[in-house]
């Protein structure tokens, strides 16, 4: 099993260093940092009073623990929950292999992270966290994936220089995301001329042909019980899709999305023709706005663009259910910016501690 500091024997030995700390002639706040267990961090998440920012389902409670379950092996888990005095600051996910810090969480599984911090207090908090990842003999700091909008971009570089510790911050990927107008045909107004035709040129091919529908799950037993049918349509759209469904990722993959649907934060949609499920989308439904997870498709239907049309439908659908934003996530494809979304930067950083 991974080696895990929220231990008797590891929070012994934190709070000791942390008394220590704080009592130290150097200190110069009231910092702190609890360490949590996976059931505090959700009772965190549930308990709305202390108004922290879960800015996605990536750093949701059932998410990281799922992960670190599956994963964290070999490395300690570094979860805490930073205070100054009484004042909640916010909570670090974090893991540690040496001397770096990381998210609990990787680029494999996780397109974007952030920390999860009470808004207005973000200074705060890194300045806290800094310092005391620092007394505590973590020596780098390696985040993901963050977005510019997160609060670790916003908030960040600034603490780090103003507490002398070189930040790195490199573009390595990008995501894709729209704002959803009120209805469907303000949706394809938004459009060229020619992406529009093409929409409804798809639509008609689909029409003339058997019947169809766009199955919508969102039931907990639903959803467990069509995982099978999404893996396997996920595997069959391409050979690396196969190649990276790892048993170790697929084990994740159906424990997170069914803990996730439990909270209703789950659609798993499929496009079925002919009574045959033709090509599926796993979406995730949190805070306003739908996240396109991952997706598959049949071959055999390829011919009528069943993997576009798909994600259409689940477009469409999110905007009649009043959604704000769709979020194609992580991954430069051509079809999303052909379907209006605006890119999205996805920067790596690296912050050295002194």
């Amino acid at each position: 099993m991974p080696h895990c500091c929220t231990h008797q024997g590891n929070n012994t030995a934190f709070r000791a260093g942390t008394e220590h700390w704080m009592n130290s002639a150097d200190w110069k706040g009231a910092f702190s940092a609890v360490p949590l267990s996976f059931e505090l961090l959700s009772a965190r998440w549930s308990a709305t009073a202390d108004a922290l920012t879960w800015n996605s389902p990536f750093v949701l409670p059932p998410w990281l623990e799922n992960w670190w379950s599956a994963f964290g092996t070999g490395q300690d888990l570094l979860l805490w929950e930073i205070r100054d005095g009484d004042r909640l600051l916010g909570i670090a996910p974090l893991r540690v292999e040496g001397e770096t810090a990381r998210f609990i969480g990787d680029v494999d599984v996780c397109d974007y992270q952030d920390f999860i911090v009470n808004p207005g207090q973000d200074c705060a908090f890194f300045t806290a966290l800094l310092q005391l990842l620092s007394r505590q003999g973590i020596r780098r700091l390696d985040l993901g994936l963050v977005r510019p909008d997160s609060l670790t971009m916003r908030a960040l570089p600034a603490v780090a220089g103003a507490l002398g510790n070189e930040l790195l911050q490199i573009e390595e990927d990008v995501s894709f995301e729209m704002t959803l107008p009120p209805t469907w045909e303000a949706y394809l107004s938004e459009l060229s001329g020619k992406e529009r035709h093409e929409i409804h040129r798809k639509f008609r091919r689909l029409h003339r042909g058997s019947a169809h529908r766009l199955e919508v799950l969102e039931a907990p037993r639903d959803v467990e019980c069509a995982m099978d049918e999404f893996l396997r349509l996920f595997r069959l759209s391409r050979p690396e899709k196969g190649e990276f469904l790892t048993e170790a990722r697929e084990r994740f993959l159906r424990l997170v999305v069914q803990v996730l649907a439990e909270h209703r934060l789950v659609k798993l949609c499929f496009l079925e023709i002919g009574g045959a499920r033709a090509a599926s989308a796993l979406c995730f439904d949190y805070n306003g706005s739908v996240y396109l997870y991952n997706s598959g498709l049949d071959p055999g239907y390829r011919h009528l663009s069943v993997g576009l049309l798909c994600k259409l439908l689940t477009l469409r659908r999110s905007i009649e259910d009043g959604r704000r934003v769709y979020d194609f996530l992580k991954g430069a494809e051509t079809y999303k910016r052909r379907l209006g979304a605006r890119p999205v930067p996805l920067y790596r950083c690296r912050l050295s501690l002194g």
